[in-house]
């Protein structure tokens, strides 16, 4: 994937969860950047696991290479592993705090 690739969009509602197996990926919430996460790290849950539209918007801000699951393989993994559904559910906390302090007041 290019860089400058727009993975996500803030306020959309798009289907897919993200892993970074290389690169950079940057987040940004109302045009200011929260958050770059690379190698290991994922994204796009929140919107998965609520329903809700993308709480930001990922641009891959160097060349990267991503894994993407849909709404059902993203479901079918939690189900299957425990393991992973923790890691993901221990990572949503922090992010929905760090959302929080970027919230309009």
């Amino acid at each position: 994937m290019r860089a400058g690739t727009v993975l996500t969009h803030e306020g959309a509602r798009e289907g897919f969860f993200f892993i970074v197996v290389e690169g950079t990926v940057r987040i940004e919430r109302g045009g200011g950047v929260v958050n770059r996460i690379g190698a290991g790290e994922f994204f796009g849950e929140i919107a998965l696991l609520d329903g809700g539209p993308r709480t930001a918007t990922a641009i891959a801000e160097t060349p990267c290479r991503i894994l993407s699951m849909t709404y059902q393989m993203f479901h079918e993994l939690l189900d299957a592993s425990p393991e992973i559904r923790t890691t993901i559910l221990e990572g949503v906390g922090p992010r929905l705090r760090e959302l929080d302090e970027f919230a309009p007041t």
